[in-house]
């Protein structure tokens, strides 16, 4: 988001804090799948009532990430009951939804879901991407407990699995892809909430909680080509389990809001107090020679084209439980046309070790229906990820500062249209960068700008027919710091702009598009050096990056298309739809993968996914 990564971003789930809200976000494995961002939601359709989302510039309430707020409602449950029930290629789901025993106020949300994405990809015939199952139940209850306060209950659980083996290799065209990978997460939320009506206009939120993550990721390798031609799977040498992670997290957390109104307009105040446990854990073994390099990697013999990985210099962990506080304020002037906030948000990061207060500044002008002119400004800090404080003993890091700027307008051409504009300039500063990967140290030596503006559009073309167009152009610049000047950032896309299309033909039909299109992502500089373990040795090429993020990629883009048929008999509701993932079978990245065998940049290929199913909701 403005040129940051998907691990920048902060979630939160009914204002629970919950960064494992996707699955398979990968920790090892090739460069584009450990760039973050996963690959599936844990949100089964229709369990979020309601999302907001924020690209920068929001209140002092939030922090710990810089890049965006996406805030997360779980749907409540409506007092009449139904259940639910799909099935599909990949797996099935069920639910409820309505009143919990047989209370009258009371409300109950019950998802459950399995998933096994590798009897779909066999279905499609990816026989090399592998085996990814996932598995999800989400509960949530609000119980009235009289007039004034409100009780709440949500409990999550969350569960993947990812195996890719020989087999799986075995598929992969030209054997480009040996890589065997391993992978286990279990991740579970649970909260409770007191909501509370205090005199005529205040409200009083209490929230406790305890979250606990346990993952395991394995990487090892296979060499199909030290066989003949047309040898078995099982026949290939393997070297599995070479890369162990292990990364534990427990969580435990109150968090307490009071607003109310006053002379001015709105107060609202707060603290956050969270104790967090990392178990956090690297094992290599042995040693591992590995052929994608930077040219300052640390080498032995600078004329060594390819850099190994020792245990000496990989292996750690660690095991610390640190306390992290939080207080805000913030304070709403109302005056005719006009609306000021001024806040404050004070903090103490215990794993960067550091204290600071973060002030927070927003205007809103409405002086017609047409039109509302809005600025923000504000100090925000990023506390440093857990992997890269674990990932070498020396790896003492601090929190990231981005200080924001943003103006904008959202414009209402008629009742039908609004057309939202922000104009935004960051200044980055103590950004983690990774200095060697052949020991894992990081250190907060970046820093950087992100310009740009985004375009949102939504609108009703005409009955039955709605639009939405976004548009967003970005420029992201660092300094690492070593010596090679302001680079792009390695997420940055300069434009990125996507076209939606909802067609709800009659009661029956209804047809969903997205069209989405992202310009390149930094490219880099590299050298491709042939037989680079000498005579004797099998044949392997390595690839020495001379210079980061320079240039661009290609350009990508996607389409999907969704189609439901809903049909009802009596109290029961069936939909059947088709839901395709990338209509046109394009290349929906600009990555690329290096060959070590053949010396080659493989580049990303897709295929159409189709997804068949049916739903049936019944209600009484």
């Amino acid at each position: 988001m403005r040129g940051r990564g998907p691990r920048d971003n902060l979630l939160l789930v009914d204002d629970f804090p919950f960064d494992k809200a996707v699955h398979f976000d990968a920790t090892l494995g090739e460069e584009e799948d450990v760039g973050g961002g996963g690959r599936f939601s844990i949100f089964a359709p229709n369990v979020i009532g309601g999302a907001e989302f924020s690209p920068g510039g929001w209140g002092p309430a939030y922090g710990g990430r810089a890049a965006s707020l996406l805030k997360l409602d779980v749907a409540e449950g409506n007092p009449s009951p139904s259940a639910s029930f799909r099935y599909d290629l990949a797996g099935y789901e069920v639910g409820y939804d309505g009143p919990l025993a047989n209370s009258e106020d009371a409300t109950l949300l019950v998802s459950a879901r399995r998933l096994d994405f590798g009897a779909l990809f066999e279905t499609i015939e990816e026989l090399d991407i592998g085996e990814p199952v996932l598995r999800d139940v989400i509960v949530k209850s609000v119980i009235p407990v009289d007039q004034r306060n409100t009780f709440e209950v949500l409990l999550m659980d969350t569960h993947e699995e990812y195996t890719r083996d020989v087999t799986h290799v075995f598929e992969s065209p030209n054997f480009e892809d040996a890589g065997l990978q391993d992978s286990v997460q279990d991740s579970d939320l649970y909260g409770l909430t007191l909501r509370s009506l205090v005199g005529e206009y205040s409200i009083w939120t209490n929230k406790i909680y305890y979250r606990k993550s346990d993952k395991i990721s394995s990487e090892g390798e296979a060499f199909p080509d030290l066989v003949p031609a047309g040898s078995p799977a099982s026949s290939f040498p393997v070297r599995e389990d070479i890369l162990t992670i292990g990364e534990g997290e427990t969580e435990i957390g109150w968090r307490s809001d009071f607003e109310t109104m006053n002379r001015w307009g709105q107060v609202s105040g707060g603290v956050r107090l969270t104790q967090i446990e990392l178990d956090y854990h690297t094992v290599l073994q042995g040693n591992w020679t590995r052929f994608v390099y930077d040219n300052d990697d640390l080498r032995p013999d600078a004329d060594q084209q390819f850099i190994v990985l020792t245990p000496e210099y990989i292996n750690a962990s660690i095991k610390q439980k640190k306390m992290s506080y939080a207080g805000y304020i913030d304070q709403v002037f109302e005056v005719a046309d006009w609306d000021f906030s001024t806040g404050l948000r004070v903090e103490r990061d215990g794993f960067a070790d550091e204290s600071f207060a973060s002030p927070r500044f927003s205007v809103n002008w409405q002086p017609g229906k047409q039109v509302k002119y809005f600025a923000t400004a504000g100090l925000f800090h990023q506390s440093p990820r857990y992997l890269e404080l674990a990932a070498n003993e020396t790896n003492t890091l601090k929190t990231e500062k981005t200080t924001h700027f943003s103006l904008g307008l959202k414009y209402f051409p008629s009742n039908k249209w609004s057309v939202l504009t922000e104009a935004y300039y960051q200044n980055l500063d103590d950004l983690v960068v990774d200095l060697d990967r052949t020991n894992g140290t990081f250190a907060n030596s970046g820093d950087g700008t992100s310009y740009g503006v985004d375009i949102v559009a939504n609108g009703t073309i005409r009955e039955g027919l709605y639009a939405t167009v976004t548009y967003s152009y970005n420029d992201a610049e660092i300094d690492r710091q070593d010596g090679r000047g302001y680079m792009a950032a390695a997420f940055s896309r300069e434009h990125v702009a996507t076209l939606g299309l909802t067609w709800e033909i009659s009661d029956r039909w209804k047809i969903a598009g997205r069209y989405k299109y992202l310009s390149g992502r930094p490219d880099d500089e590299y050298i491709i050096h042939a037989d680079v373990l000498g005579p004797g040795e099998p044949l392997r090429y390595s690839k020495e990056i001379i210079k980061r993020n320079i240039g661009r990629k290609s350009g990508s883009s996607l389409v999907n298309v969704r189609v439901d048929y809903r049909r009802a008999f009596g109290p029961v509701d069936i939909t059947a739809f088709l839901d395709v993932i990338n209509v046109t079978a394009a290349s929906s990245s600009d990555e690329a993968e290096f060959d070590y065998r053949r010396g080659v940049e493989v580049k990303d290929e897709s295929e159409a996914e189709p997804l068949i199913g049916l739903r049936l909701d019944y209600a009484w």
